[in-house]
């Protein structure tokens, strides 16, 4: 066990708190940070890129890195998520000014599409105007999502991007990342708890700040607060999905209940069996 003298509480959630600053600092996926900064320094060489769309595993830093590369080259950032996607009158609204001009400053501004993927089921022409901005673009465009194939009207939006798809973080990589901040944080830790703690993650190291610091307001990091922390995430994960997955309206609501969890196809499809036999 490492022991030290805990800071001051700081209670700033840290996924915010220890935000990478630099790209040596960012975790995992080092061969896409390095297609994005190549690509910010073409735009700012005045040599125009196609959009990117970064998909994969959440908590994997998509979000973060859009957001970090437009800090690094002073860009302004112009940020929709997919509440803002309902149609084609609010995207042309929100996002067609941000994507043709400068900002007031004079710099370039990132648009960024989070969570492009949550286009309402009923979309009213929002993915038609999102590819349309994608062609016209004059300033830097991001996306990100999860799963870019669940649904058809993607398609087009993907035809238009560059497709970058992230993957799990190792979770040795995220072990050693947490173990940083916690001697930062003079919070004391067992080396194997950290671990068991990152692996559990399940490669989402947003899930794993989330827990560490959980866990941290206890005063240390041990097994035994990490095994019953992991238990009670899985128990209230099974919820959410049996939940999300009884209540779907369509095969894609469903589906993409599914997908979005990080829970195993084998326990999802336990506790699916279990609860279809206690219905009959």
């Amino acid at each position: 066990m490492h022991q030290s003298s805990p800071k001051t509480p700081n209670y700033e959630l840290w996924t915010e708190l220890f935000n990478p600053t630099n790209t040596e600092h960012f975790i995992g996926n080092t061969e896409i940070v390095e297609s994005v900064v190549k690509w910010a320094e073409a735009w700012n060489k005045g040599h125009k890129q196609k959009p990117l769309l970064l998909w994969g595993q959440s908590g994997s830093g998509k979000t973060c890195l859009a957001t970090l590369i437009a800090k690094l080259n002073g860009w302004d950032l112009f940020e929709l998520n997919a509440s803002d996607f309902r149609s084609k009158e609010i995207i042309e609204k929100l996002a067609g000014a941000a994507a043709m001009n400068a900002s007031f400053s004079g710099n370039k501004r990132l648009v960024l599409f989070d969570e492009v993927d949550g286009l309402q089921s009923q979309d009213r022409g929002g993915a038609g105007a999102i590819t349309q901005l994608l062609k016209e673009s004059q300033n830097p465009v991001i996306l990100t999502a999860n799963d870019i194939y669940g649904d058809q009207k993607l398609a087009p939006i993907r035809g238009s991007c560059t497709v970058l798809e992230f993957k799990k973080i190792n979770y040795l990589s995220m072990a050693k990342r947490l173990r940083e901040i916690l001697t930062e944080q003079k919070i004391a830790f067992d080396e194997e708890a950290v671990k068991e703690l990152a692996k559990n993650s399940m490669g989402d190291f947003r899930a794993a700040l989330l827990d560490l610091q959980t866990l941290a307001i206890e005063g240390s990091i041990t097994k035994e607060n990490v095994a019953s922390l992991g238990y009670r995430e899985r128990q209230e994960k099974i919820f959410t999905v049996m939940k999300q997955v009884f209540s779907g309206s369509s095969y894609k609501e469903i589906r993409k209940s599914i997908f979005s969890s990080d829970l195993s196809n084998d326990m999802i499809f336990f506790q699916l069996e279990t609860k279809s036999l206690n219905m009959t």
